[in-house]
This record gives structure tokens, sequence and C-alpha cells, in this order.
């Protein structure tokens, strides 16, 4: 696998991951690399996860400020430069040609003039830049700089290289045989464009000869040009994947030209756009590749022109970008009667912990029972359980809001979907580890998050069909996407009937954390809580995929770090 450095300046299982807008100016500027280091003057400090419908996420710590509402105009001149180089001199790369050759084609297809480049040398990569500043500064529309081929960086500078890499023989080399990316940069500010976006595909793994494994990892971050977005396309010390399931492009650049084809027609902001490739390439990854960005922009802007007007909530330290998506009325549903088998455990001060039902004991096949399942939910086996009480509904965000504020702890977002009775999200599996262990101390009584096994026993509830109540998915009987329920997002707890033991929304809503290491078959970890493993199993499915995940033997893992929008959990008290 490449270690690969994207930068976007302007980041599948399922269609979304993170928003960053620091509110600066006028233009979008993304970097995708592989690692985030330090940004050259004030240091970066991530905060917290923001998120918006559109599948977006991001961290930035930003002073307060005023926005401008009104979307640039859509129909402004737009130019880019396309470079695609892979047929290097030392070490050729496959993908950077079919990258470029395809992004040409989509920007073309969404109203670009193109200059298209492949293969180019020190002289002519600084040929084409030139001739693209020259044209910007005349157009003075949108401005979008695309790269895919090596990239490395040295002295606190990225570097994008050019084919005749043989000159390169030391790091320090790459000050004068390479292409310095703040020279990008430089040349788009200078324009004074209205907008403007550059990626940078920049993919490494020993990008020249003198580079070895103690070449270190990823780009640095760099002085964003006013009014920017900047985005990495994974964490620190993670590696980025140069391949996607197409086979033809790269992980970030497949996404991204799915997200182009499909922007104009949807009106999608473009910031939107590419938060929500993020979240695609950090859950087809699962986890392994998590791309962070940063934004600045100041004005809506939409290759299909601003439909909508955003509104932006500014605070002292935390942007959070809320759009004005319509949303369907959530009709209010009333909490069904306490039944003699729930129990609430009372807190240190006096007020009720989450509602437990309890779970008999009891043998049940565990696996794709009913078949057309995934391969990983095999072998089907039959397993034992001893009783247990079990969250009646997913933990809340006014469950998890209070030992947040009760611990110091940030709080996850909400999206502007609301709080209160909606399933808490965006919380990791460590997150759920520290709400379970502050509930223990709290009441006395040991909670943690259910074993595989438990849940999908809980959720079967005597069953061994696809969903608890039969074999299809009817209508409105969860909350997942096409199965027919009014809730565009996340619903309230208990908004649909509970399955024969008295839980509520075991099928869909948000998937769900346990306690068990993920392994792609039976083996025994599904019946064992693993607190040192790294990927966990969630399940249950959520508002946001398709009934198939929401069957009771659907599986799913990501890694321990990740919250997503779409990610809650609920707990099991065993004493």
């Amino acid at each position: 696998m490449a270690q690969c450095n994207y930068i976007a300046i302007g980041g599948n299982m399922k269609k979304y991951l993170f928003i960053f807008r620091i509110v600066f100016a006028l233009s979008i500027l993304f970097i995708a690399a592989c690692d985030m280091q330090e940004i050259v003057g004030e240091p970066f400090t991530p905060v917290k996860e923001i998120v918006n419908p559109n599948n977006e996420r991001g961290l930035q710590r930003i002073p307060p400020t005023t926005i401008s509402t009104t979307p640039i105009n859509a129909n402004i001149a737009k130019v880019a430069l396309v470079i695609g180089n892979g047929k290097y001199a030392y070490k050729s790369l496959k993908n950077p040609i079919n990258d470029a050759t395809d992004m040409k084609t989509v920007l073309e297809n969404i109203g670009f003039k193109v200059i298209f480049k492949t293969n180019l040398n020190q002289a002519g990569m600084d040929k084409a830049l030139r001739q693209f500043g020259s044209i910007l500064s005349k157009t003075k529309g949108v401005g979008f700089f695309y790269y895919a081929g090596h990239g490395a960086r040295a002295g606190g500078h990225n570097y994008l290289i050019p084919i005749d890499n043989n000159r390169i023989a030391v790091q320090k080399d790459l000050q004068y045989y390479a292409i310095d990316a703040q020279k990008v940069l430089s040349t788009m500010q200078d324009a004074k464009n209205q907008v403007n976006i550059i990626v940078l595909d920049a993919c490494r793994d020993n990008p020249y000869k003198g580079a070895d494994r103690s070449l270190a990892k990823g780009l640095n971050q760099m002085v964003s040009p006013k009014g920017s977005i900047i985005a990495f396309a994974t964490s620190e010390g993670k590696t980025a994947s140069d391949k996607s399931k197409n086979g033809r492009n790269g992980l970030f650049t497949s996404h991204l030209i799915a997200a182009l084809k499909k922007a104009k027609k949807n009106h999608q902001r473009v910031d939107d756009m590419f938060m929500a490739v993020s979240e695609v390439v950090t859950k087809e990854s699962h986890g392994k590749q998590e791309p962070w960005q940063l934004s600045s922009l100041k004005r809506p802007f939409c290759f299909g022109g601003c439909l909508g007007v955003a509104t932006i909530t500014t605070v002292q330290q935390v942007a959070v970008v809320k759009p004005s998506v319509p949303t369907k009325v959530k009709p209010s549903v009333p909490r069904p009667k306490v039944s003699k088998k729930v129990f609430r455990d009372t807190l240190k001060d006096g007020s009720k912990g989450p509602a437990m039902v309890k779970i008999p004991s009891g043998s049940f096949q565990m696996g794709d029972i009913q078949g057309g399942g995934a391969y990983d939910e095999k072998p089907v086996h039959k397993v034992s359980i001893k009783a247990f009480a079990m969250g009646k509904y997913e933990v809340t965000f006014a469950e998890f809001d209070k030992f947040a504020e009760a611990t110091g702890r940030e709080k996850p977002l909400g999206l502007g979907w609301g709080r209160g009775n909606l399933p808490v999200i965006n919380v990791s599996w460590h997150s759920a580890v520290a709400y379970a262990k502050w509930l223990s101390e709290q009441t006395g009584h040991s909670y943690r998050l259910p074993t595989e096994a438990e849940w999908e026993y809980a959720a079967r509830a005597g069953t061994s069909t696809k969903y608890w109540w039969g074999n299809d998915i009817g209508r409105n009987k969860a909350n997942c996407y096409q199965c027919g329920s009014s809730f565009d997002y996340t619903a309230p707890v208990g908004s649909f009937k509970a399955n024969p033991f008295g839980l509520y929304d075991t099928a869909g809503n948000v998937w769900e954390w346990t306690c068990s290491e993920y392994n792609d078959k039976y083996q025994g970890s599904e019946k064992v809580c693993n607190n040192n493993a790294s990927e966990f199993v969630l399940r249950g499915g959520s508002w946001n995929d398709k009934p198939q995940s929401s069957r009771s033997a659907s599986r799913y893992w990501l890694m321990s770090f990740i919250g997503l929008r779409d990610y809650g959990f609920r707990l099991v008290r065993t004493k």
C-alpha cells in the first residue's frame, strides 16, 4: 500500500465525516495529506468533531467572526489545471494518470475550462503553473488545481515531485528539483479569485531514490491563504490508500470524482461536498484512513448554484456550521409505559440512570440463519447467554450530556438535529466505555458495552428471522434508509415498536458499539469483551443504511477512536 499525501485545497459502504469551517475569506483551499503535523505559525489544536447533515466533519479552534450568507454566483468563469505524473525516472506510479484523466472529464462536465498535463518534468510543471496563473488573473472566478503524483516534505516545506526525480538524491535536493506546494498556493492567491480549490493527491512511497524509511510520513501543514479550506487525507501516522474499489483511482480521488459528478446537479456546497468525501473515505477504510479538514469559506459556493442560505453560529473557540437543510416535522412519540421488568438505577445526585430491561438467560443460533448475509456472519453457531440487563433505549444525548458535564468532557455535536431524547452520536468506542465506567461509579453496579453475542441475542428476542418482526423490512418499522419511516436523520429513542424483550431501536437508528473485537468469522471473540483490541464490532444498522444492515445478524466494524454521525451505543448491566 502506498503512502499517500493528499492535499486538497479548496478529503463504500454507505453515503456520507469531517467539517471544518475556519471563517476568513472567499476561497476554498483543500490540503489532504497522510499525516497532520503542525501549522507553520500558530499551532493547530483539535477541539472536537464538527459534522453537518451533508456528511461532513472537522476540527478547528477559531476566533469569533461574522460571515456573509450570500452565495457566490455559480456562473462565473471556471478554470482548472490538472496534472498527473506517473512515468517517473525512479519508481513509476500507476494511478495518477487515471486520476488526472478522470478529474479532467468530470471538471469539464461541470463547466470548467481545463488545462490538462501529464508526465511533466520540473520545467514543464513550472510552465504549466505560470500559464494557469496568467489565465486566473484575467478571469478572477473559480480556480481549481489538481495534482496526482509523488510528493514529499523537507525543512517545513511540501514538494510536488516532477517525473525527472532521478536528480533528487537527498532531501536537500527537493528545493532545487521539485515544485514547492507553497508556489501553487501563492499563484492562486495572487490571482484574487473568488474561489480557489486545490487538490493535491500526492502518493509517496519512497518518492525519490535517496528516500528511505526514515523519511517522515505525510506533508507538513501549511499557512493557508486568506479564505481557505485545509484537509488531510488521514490522521497523523496513518497510511492513505492509493487504491479503491474501482481499481483505477486512489481511494480519496475515486470518491472525489463521484462527488463532483453529483455536486452540480444537487446544488451542493463545495465545502459540504469535500467533507462528504471525507466521511465516505473514513467508513470505507474502516477508520484506517481518516481525512481531516479545516475551512475558511466566508460565502457559500455551489457548482450548480446554491438554492438555500446557510446560517453559521460562531462561539469563542469552535465554529459550528448549520446548513439550512429542510427537514420533515418529526412526530411526537409518547414513551411506552414502564413494565415490571424495567428498572432504573439511582445516581449519586438522586437522579435516575438509563432505563434497563431484564433479559432472561437462554440459547440461540447466532449468525446468518436466513442466508443472503455477508461472509463475516458465519458460521451459524449456537450460543448460550446468561441473564443480564440491557438498555431499553439507545443512550440519549440527555444521558450522555449529563456525564460530559459531570466529568468536564467535550459534548458530542448534535448536528443541529436536536439533543435530548435523540440517541447520542459522534461517540467513539472509548467515549462509550468512559460513560459506562462513570455510570458504574455513580450507581455502584457494573455497566459495560454488550458483547456481540449478547447484543444479537437481545435483538433477536427469541426470533430467527432477518428482523425481529419477520423476513421483510416492511414500512415504518425501523429508522433506516428506504425503510419508509418519516425521519430524515436520527429518530427519538422509542419511536418504533419494541421487540419481544421490550428493547427499542435494535434495528436501525444508530449503529451500536459492542465490547467484542472484530474477526471476519466467528471464532469465539463474539462472546467476550476485549478492552485491548483496536477494532470493535458495531451492530444494528442506522438511519443512514439500507435495510440489509438492520438485520439482526448484520455486522460492521470500526477502529475504536472513531466517532461518526450514525454511531451510538446502549449498555448492559451484569450486577
